[in-house]
């Protein structure tokens, strides 16, 4: 089992800041606390209100697709 910011995988957050992009992170709420974050397909757009799932880490974002994703 990971800990910290690695143990995230796989978990929900909420989007509270539209993400565009790998060059335009948005924010995510999760674990109580606010993150930047990436999607996971850097095409994707996802507005806020989107519920999305942690897919890894990456020098401290949060890469993330949304619920109804892959």
């Amino acid at each position: 089992m990971l800990n910290g910011v690695q143990g995230m995988v796989g978990e929900t957050a909420y989007v509270t800041r539209e993400i565009v992009g790998t060059h335009r992170p948005g924010s995510v709420r999760a674990r109580g606390e606010e993150w930047l974050a990436v999607p996971l397909d850097p095409s994707e757009k996802i507005e806020p209100g989107t519920t999305v799932v942690v897919a890894d880490i990456d020098r401290g974002l949060l890469v993330v697709y949304a619920s109804d994703g892959p």
